[in-house]
């Protein structure tokens, strides 16, 4: 188990609609990452661009959330919701 220096998690509200957003810009130093949907509707996630509702790695009901597995994916991610309006809270380190 590895530790984590204080203060290097990095925290992001990104907001979420109908519309593709960028969730996570790719990093290569990316160790671990955490999303939350904090939105009513399905997220629909996507390690790549442009995420779909029928292009997508993993979809994310309303109140759940994502860890990436291990090996670590370090490329971007995106994610588009079903409906509505909502946010994506991205931890990563």
């Amino acid at each position: 188990m590895s530790a984590l220096s204080a203060g290097s998690a990095t925290l992001a509200r990104v907001a979420t609609s109908t519309t593709v957003a960028t969730l996570l810009a790719a990093s290569g130093t990316r160790r671990m990452a955490v999303i939350y949907n904090d939105a009513a509707g399905a997220l629909y996630v996507k390690f790549g661009a442009t995420a779909t509702s029928t292009d997508f790695t993993v979809k994310i009901a309303g109140g759940g959330y994502f860890e990436l597995p291990s090996p670590m994916y370090t490329g971007a991610i995106t994610g588009i919701l079903d409906t509505g309006t909502g946010n994506a809270q991205v931890t990563s380190y």
